[in-house]
């Protein structure tokens, strides 16, 4: 009896031990409120997006179309994907220009210490020398001011040295500059990427075009060619609008498929058909920045800061009287092209921000092979011939030839999908007097 009585007690100390420690811990737990509020502050104040910014700086927008080598007769090159462009360019990055000096020619352009074995990096727009050495490439330099170019000469010195030439889009001026990068290095990358290379020709159009150092390169044979199958998805309008105006947005009207939205600092329009969106920031002056190396810089920030970069979009376009850039899609290192402009964004900048804005308010989700047959194109000799003897097109004005993909939106228009696809299609391209048009059956359209 004596003994079921302790056992009582002992098991009510037990509990009335454990309900004192229980209360000591009650009273004495203090929350990690500083973290919560910290959580709570961060969701608050990061900003809206639409994708993933870039993290690896503006070298990844800011990229040559193509990458050629010369070696005496034997000319090769190939596509600018991300990873050659990084490869190739590594060995410049965070260098120093020692010496520079301008030259101008009243004539064909040419350039007397050029050797036989140089590497070319050609762009599709004119942009400062200072913003890509400086920006892209992290090069500490004193350039002349204001110099713009669309291709850029790697060479190399006697003292083991690199040396580039940035040429302008007219051929008549070039910067000749001395670097404290070293030519092994570059070599050794070079050599790394000379497998990937295929033939390229030269090719003569007018008489700025007529040396070396001028040449438009264009692939000799493109073969086994694919084809590409994309679907999207789609960009809410209202992250847009939280992204791009400052305060509440009030639905001004809506017709035929096009929604207007406004407050007291911008306007924009969205058509659900097209899903194309465009964006006015009424705060702004008229006059749009036509300074590239505000510009340029200013949006690559913008867009990317939202994530606005959703593809793979580089700038393609500077447009220097209007003021406006185009940051068209690439797909494996070729550019693409698209009648109704779903394929790039068009921005302007103001005095103290974004002037305009328009883009389609869609982004890949997946890209495959579309498994059709692969291509063979015209080579670059049979289009330049087609062109040249066709009476209708000034072969004078041909600045550029390359191959890239035409994107073809909804092909099938029995398709029922709800997302949104695009097959894209290679095609050889050509710049001419200022426009990229499609080249077709010896003509271009």
């Amino acid at each position: 009896m004596r003994s079921k009585e302790l056992i009582k007690s002992m098991i009510l100390f037990l509990l009335v031990l454990m309900s004192v420690v229980l209360t000591y811990m009650t009273w004495n737990f203090s929350p990690d409120l500083a973290d919560v509020d910290k959580q709570e502050h961060s969701d608050e104040s990061k900003p809206n997006t639409i994708g993933k910014p870039l993290n690896q700086g503006m070298n990844q927008v800011i990229t040559p179309y193509q990458v050629i080598y010369s070696k005496g007769e034997d000319t090769k090159g190939m596509e600018a994907t991300r990873s050659n462009i990084n490869e190739m360019t590594k060995p410049l990055k965070n260098q120093r220009v020692i010496q520079s000096e301008q030259m101008h020619s009243n004539h064909n352009l040419i350039i007397p210490d050029l050797s036989d074995d140089f590497l070319v990096l050609d762009f599709t727009y004119d942009m400062p020398l200072a913003t890509y050495l400086g920006q892209a490439l992290n090069i500490n330099a004193k350039v002349p001011n204001n110099f713009k170019f669309n291709r850029l000469l790697v060479d190399r010195t006697k003292d083991g040295k690199v040396k580039l030439y940035a040429i302008s889009k007219d051929r008549h001026n070039v910067v000749r500059m001395m670097t404290t990068a070293k030519q092994d290095k570059f070599t050794q990358k070079l050599e790394a990427l000379r497998k990937k290379m295929q033939p390229y020709t030269e090719i003569i159009t007018n008489k700025d075009t007529i040396d070396k150092a001028t040449h438009i390169f264009a692939p000799s044979a493109p073969k086994n060619l694919k084809s590409y199958h994309t679907i999207y998805n789609r960009i809410s309008v209202d992250t847009m609008n939280s992204i791009l105006f400052n305060d509440s947005v009030v639905v001004r009207s809506s017709k035929s498929g096009t929604t207007t939205y406004n407050n007291n600092t911008g306007v924009a329009n969205y058509n659900d058909v097209s899903e194309k969106y465009r964006y006015t920031n009424l705060s702004e002056d008229e006059n749009r920045s036509t300074n590239m190396q505000d510009s340029i810089p200013s949006t690559y920030d913008y867009i990317n800061n939202h994530g606005g970069f959703t593809d793979d979009y580089r700038l393609f376009s500077t447009d220097n009287k209007k003021g406006e850039l185009t940051y068209q899609m690439f797909l494996n290192g070729r550019p693409t092209f698209n009648d109704d402009d779903l394929n790039n964004i068009k921005v302007s900048w103001g005095n103290k921000g974004v002037f305009s804005y328009a883009r389609a308010l869609l982004k890949a989700n997946v890209t495959i092979d579309s498994g059709e047959d692969e291509q063979d194109l015209p080579g670059a000799e049979s289009v330049r011939s087609e062109l040249a003897n066709n009476p209708n097109i000034d072969f004078e004005k041909v600045t550029n030839m390359t191959i890239g993909y035409k994107m073809e939106n909804q092909p099938d228009k029995s398709d029922i999908e709800i997302q949104r696809n695009s097959e894209f299609k290679p095609q050889w391209y050509v710049e001419y007097n200022g426009k990229w048009l499609t080249y077709k059956d010896g003509g271009l359209e």
